[in-house]
């Protein structure tokens, strides 16, 4: 889960100062780009874990001892001192939270304004 949480924390946290800059306000292109470059970046974090999922455990398990995985979102460091912890999900679950509520905001302000 660390994994899916680090990738959609870079578009997200870019996304948030963008969305502070601007005073709270969110564009219609930023609410529907920005979870689609967190799904890109998560799944781009978990790519070195596709193989096993195809059932390619060799190749996984090569993937698993290489040092350079760690250009999908540092794959192999966090692979190396990762514990599991019910903070992951949380926090993956609030980013996408927050998006949701700043998207609902975005259409209730543009509510009022009609």
């Amino acid at each position: 889960m660390n994994h899916l949480l680090l990738g959609a924390f870079v578009p997200f946290s870019i996304t948030a100062i963008i969305y502070f800059v601007r005073r709270s306000r969110a564009s219609l292109p930023m609410l529907v780009l920005t979870p689609v470059f967190m799904a890109l970046t998560m799944t781009w974090a978990v790519a070195p874990d596709v193989p096993r999922l195809l059932g390619m455990t060799d190749f996984y398990y090569r993937l698993m001892l290489n040092p350079r995985c760690n250009i999908f979102f540092w794959h192999y460091s966090i692979d190396k001192v990762e514990s599991p912890s019910a903070w992951f999900p949380l926090l993956f679950v609030l980013m996408w939270l927050l998006l949701l509520f700043a998207a609902w905001r975005e259409l209730k302000i543009k509510e009022k304004d009609t």
